[in-house]
């Protein structure tokens, strides 16, 4: 599995395995001891699950997912992270930052000095960030750069790019700006990933730093997870049955200055015709068509020496029949693709068919399709692949043109891709005796994390750590769909690991399950064993049984008169935990067999079941999802898109062009708008198109008049950026998006300015005050100067800011003076309307002012805080017998 630093998921794991440990033993064949309390299936199909629960042993869900190279520190939530910027809070909805980063949260970094550092655990002389940064008005990207520090020095600066991010408008997609309908017109594709190699080892202790500084020049950069890890030496040429692409008669660039197609085509066609391989040294081999490859080994200097980029940058195999002992190992692929365009199949790293052949160790980005496997094809191993970035599928094997059977998928990293992570999909023929294990996929922007399509037989997905699906699909989908072939055979689903996965699905207007069970195109009757799986903080329902007839809004209530079914499934042994709606939704006829599976923390309900012919047979060991329900929830939070609106190149006193905000009812019940308030130095008027009234009726694909749009502009009062928010009051609670508006082209030279700061006009008041030390201090601009409370006073000591009216709060950031030694004050935030009738809004923390931080403190509010006083009461302070602030200084 990924290395990572003190997973929480594996913290719950425990506590979960240890409740439920003796289930997965429990005896499945009909008539024992132990299945005697309830029905259980019998014949071959009994025997079939039983095997399946014995082979999951050999996949502890704790354990799922690749062993990589490196180790994965969160910006956000990595104990060995830390930042003064802004810590994105966790978002599961389409269309914002953080809904399409691993683990759901990231962090913001908004003006010069601001920064994410990373303290190694490890020693380590690589690294790749996954980021993301604006797109330019016009769409097509923008360039940015930004300061790479080790231990405070400057080791370089990295070049970041927009370029491959930001789609828009229908599936495919294009490049140009557009927000529009929920299902399908949501900009999306936001993080791209950068990688450097350190000129020697970094030790563990070592202090890695990302930071805003003089011409790094976006608005805003988010920083979502730093992969450092130890790169070993190039692998050196073999003494012998290989030639060198760069020694004559080929001479193979190997700067990147020049196309070397032909000549490194010719080398592989000689070492093909003489039984030989090719060594490509370190470097860079600029290409623009595909290599043909056949019966030939490719061998690079390594993933982090050897380069291959350009355009169509991919290695061909034959179709029908395959290309035959092909080997490609330890080398890049760095494409140019910034748009999926199906017509074009020369832009996907491995294309065609390949039997007994082996890819491995490679690096592949920025390509449409990382591997995509057409039939007839057999006995492949793709194994230590780290795809990243794509435009479509991360691997897919795709039996078109014939079967693809006895392949490997293994160990390999996959994230950020814009299809289904790994694919088998039956179009014609049979994807049979497939493995899929020990993967880690992350964050895939459309479609599943890993899905199965038709057929299955002998297929095993097992032992894969899946991770936060973001549109339109699960973290398993197993689906009758897309014009497949029949379930046939036996399919084991084993002890994989699912973290937030599943989504809401704006083309049903519901919650997909982290484990799909779809026939959209015909009855499933084969074997599926579901077993030994850890589905953990879904957003939705843990398994979902979806109806053919994807009814939506208010039709889930009354089940279609007619739909394919599902049946034949086994579920045996699994662990649930937080999930946010249901532990089954049960929307199809057919019917399953469930014993041994734990589940806590349902948010909604058990089992959702509205009358579908759907049976849960219950066997031994069951627990946590005995309550029923027909309906979807009818508490569901807004969801506006898109989550960040930037605008560029706006002239001072002058309103720029309007940039559209998408608001939707994502609740079973119609939800009544409030106000809808953006910050200073932005406005809102009504979209022509789609305006938003009084009330968005409850959510369905088909009904216009669940979302609604409105127009935002930006007039700037001074050069450089302005960072705000656009609050939407409901009757389900309200939703903030970001605002950005920059007086200089995107990615020009201009500086960033940092976000107002709205307490510097407040009046400020405090319960008591030393002399000289007055409230007062705390908003005249002046770290140097400083409240204090009256010495030996007795806690609480309050400080309160009057804003002058009601206005949105997004948070607040408290100072000490830089010189001071660290000290801890124990601080509660509180807010009022009316200066008399204070809520809580933050509970007593200890907070840490550290002058290796500049002995700041910032401090989130909730969303959707709106108050005129904000007051910090203070019951401690390890440093004095008093309270102390700097600057009390308070974001919108």
């Amino acid at each position: 599995m990924i290395g990572t630093l003190a997973p929480p998921r594996h913290r719950t794991m425990r506590y979960l395995a240890a409740l439920a440990a003796p289930l997965l033993a429990l005896p499945l064949a009909a008539g024992s001891a132990a299945a005697a309390a309830a029905p259980a299936p019998s014949g071959a199909a009994a025997a079939g699950a039983a095997a399946a629960a014995k082979s999951a042993a050999a996949y502890p869900s704790a354990l799922a997912g690749a062993t990589t190279p490196f180790t994965e520190y969160n910006a956000a939530t990595s104990p060995n992270a830390r930042t003064n910027g802004t810590v994105l809070a966790p978002d599961y909805q389409y269309g914002s930052l953080q809904a399409e980063a691993t683990g759901r949260q990231a962090v913001q970094l908004v003006g010069q000095g601001k920064y994410v550092s990373f303290t190694l655990a490890k020693a380590a002389n690589a690294v790749d960030f996954h980021y993301a940064i604006p797109d330019s008005l016009q769409g097509g990207g923008i360039n940015a750069p930004l300061d790479l520090l080790v231990n405070g020095k400057v080791a370089t600066s990295l070049a970041l790019t927009s370029e491959f991010s930001w789609l828009y408008g229908t599936y495919p997609y294009t490049n140009t700006p557009f927000v529009a309908q929920p299902d399908g017109e949501v900009p999306h594709d936001y993080y791209n990933d950068v990688r450097y190699q350190f000129g020697s080892t970094l030790s563990a202790g070592t202090v890695v730093t990302l930071r805003v500084d003089t011409g790094d020049n976006s608005p805003w950069y988010v920083i979502n997870t730093a992969d450092f890890e130890q790169v070993a030496a190039p692998i050196a040429e073999p003494a012998s049955g290989y030639i060198n692409v760069t020694q004559a008669p080929y001479n193979v660039d190997d700067t990147g200055a020049t196309d070397v197609t032909t000549a490194l085509q010719n080398a592989i066609n000689a070492a093909a015709a003489a039984g030989e391989g090719v060594y490509l040294p370190q470097g860079t081999y600029t290409i623009s068509a595909p290599l043909n490859v056949n019966n030939v080994k490719v061998l690079g200097a390594g993933e982090w020496y050897t380069v291959l980029t350009g355009s169509n940058v991919e290695f061909n195999g034959q179709q029908n029949p395959a290309s035959t002992n092909v080997d490609v190992s330890n080398l890049s692929m760095f494409g140019n693709v910034d748009v999926r365009e199906d017509s074009d199949t020369e832009v996907t790293a491995f294309n065609g068919g390949f039997s007994d052949s082996k890819i491995s160790n490679v690096w592949i980005q920025n390509e449409k399709v990382g591997v995509w496997i057409t039939g007839p094809s057999t006995n492949l191993t793709l194994t230590d692949l780290r795809i990243q970035d794509t435009t479509a599928d991360g691997i897919n094997l795709d039996a078109y043109a014939g079967p693809v059977t006895d392949t490997t998928v293994s160990n390999n990293f996959l994230r950020n891709t814009q299809d289904d992570g790994i694919a088998l999909w039956s179009q014609n023929y049979g994807d049979t005796d497939d493995l899929v294990v020990h993967n880690t996929v992350d964050t895939p922007g459309l479609a599943n994390n890993v899905g199965v399509y038709g057929a299955g037989s002998g297929d095993v997905v097992a032992g894969n750590l899946l991770q936060d699906t973001v549109q339109f699909g699960a973290g398993i989908g197993i689906e009758q769909r897309f014009g497949s072939v029949p379930m046939s055979g036996t399919l084991d689903v084993l002890g994989n690991e699912l973290v937030r996965t599943g989504q809401f699905d704006p083309g049903t207007d519901y919650g997909s399950g982290s484990v799909l069970f779809y026939p959209s195109q015909g009855d499933m009757t084969s074997t599926v064993n579901v077993v030994g799986n850890a589905i953990l903080d879904s957003p939705y329902a843990a398994f979902q049984f979806q109806n053919s007839n994807d009814y939506s809004g208010a039709a889930v209530g009354t089940a279609p008169a007619t739909g394919y079914s599902v049946s034949n499934v086994n579920i045996v042994g699994n662990l649930v935990h937080n999930v946010g709606t249901f532990v089954f939704q049960d929307q199809a006829p057919g019917s399953a067999y469930v014993a041994g599976t734990v589940a806590d923390g349902a948010g909604d309900a058990g089992v959702f079941s509205c009358g579908a012919g759907f049976t849960l047979t219950r066997g031994p060991g069951d627990l946590g999802f005995d309550s029923t329900k027909c309906g979807m929830p009818a508490a569901s939070p807004l969801w506006a898109y898109p989550g960040t609106t930037t605008f560029e190149a706006a002239a001072t006193g002058q309103a720029s062009p309007t940039q559209r905000v998408a608001i939707v009812n994502t609740a079973s019940v119609a939800t009544t708008l409030g106000a809808i308030t953006p910050s200073a130095g932005f406005s809102v008027t009504k979209d022509p198109q789609h305006p938003c009234g009084t009330s968005l009726d409850a959510s369905a694909v088909t009904d216009t008049a669940s979302w609604c749009m409105v127009d935002v502009s930006f007039t700037p009062s001074a050069d450089g950026v302005t960072q705000g928010s656009l609050t939407i009051g409901s009757s389900q609670g309200s939703k903030t998006v970001q605002l950005f508006g920059d007086t200089d082209p995107i990615g020009g030279d201009g500086g960033v300015a940092p976000p107002a700061n709205l307490a510097l006009t407040a009046t400020m008041s405090a319960s008591s005050s030393l002399q000289y030390f007055p409230a007062s201090n705390a908003n005249d601009g002046n770290n140097g100067s400083y409240w204090e409370s009256q010495d030996g006073a007795a806690w609480p000591q309050t400080l309160t800011a009057d804003l002058g009216a009601v206005q949105p709060e997004g948070s607040i950031v408290l100072t000490l003076p830089s010189n001071w030694g660290t000290r801890v004050q124990n601080i509660e935030v509180l807010g009022s309307t009316d200066g008399s009738t204070y809520t809580s809004l933050v509970p007593s923390t200890a907070y840490t002012f550290d002058p290796s931080l500049q002995n700041t403190v910032t401090i989130p509010l909730p969303a959707g805080t709106q108050d005129r006083y904000l007051q910090i009461s203070v019951t401690g302070n390890t440093g004095w017998d008093a309270a102390q602030i700097s600057e009390f200084e308070i974001f919108g």
